[in-house]
């Protein structure tokens, strides 16, 4: 009787296991918008008629200091979407921030920069948008941080 009943169970458990692996969404990256000074205004990244706008104040930016992160999105529709900054010129670990959806075109966050100890620190930071097509953006945004 209990091998009969740990049988069923096995069954049970095995039934609800999901064997199919998790789709992974289709990653399409945009160029480095490079040509722009986050420091001083937002920049925008173009691909097409679609646009996505970042600012991040306070201006000039600090590091190690909280950021309001905001993006406009232009033609552009957005499920999910999130920041990851990382480090150049340097790994300074991991940093992924989920941004928050004000209504369909604006999203926006808190974070901030990490400390580092060299003169100059070259930084991407990279809009991970995942879109209702099941496709993700990436688009990455240069800064530049110099310590003082």
């Amino acid at each position: 009787m209990k091998l009969i009943i740990f049988l069923l169970s096995l069954l049970l458990l095995l039934t609800g296991c999901d064997t199919k692996p998790a789709a992974k969404p289709q990653v399409e990256s945009w160029p480095l918008v490079k040509d722009c000074n986050l420091h001083q205004t937002a920049c925008t990244a173009r691909h097409g008629n679609q646009s996505v706008t970042l600012d991040i104040t306070p201006k000039p930016i600090p590091v190690a200091k909280p950021l309001q992160v905001k993006v406009t999105l232009n033609h552009l529709q957005a499920k999910q979407m999130q920041i990851d900054i990382s480090g150049h010129n340097m790994y300074m670990g991991y940093n992924r921030l989920p941004l928050e959806k004000v209504n369909e075109q604006h999203w926006q966050g808190t974070t901030m920069l990490a400390f580092c100890t060299s003169a100059k620190m070259e930084w991407h930071l990279t809009l991970l948008i995942d879109t209702p097509d099941g496709k993700q953006l990436q688009i990455p945004f240069y800064l530049e941080t110099r310590s003082r």
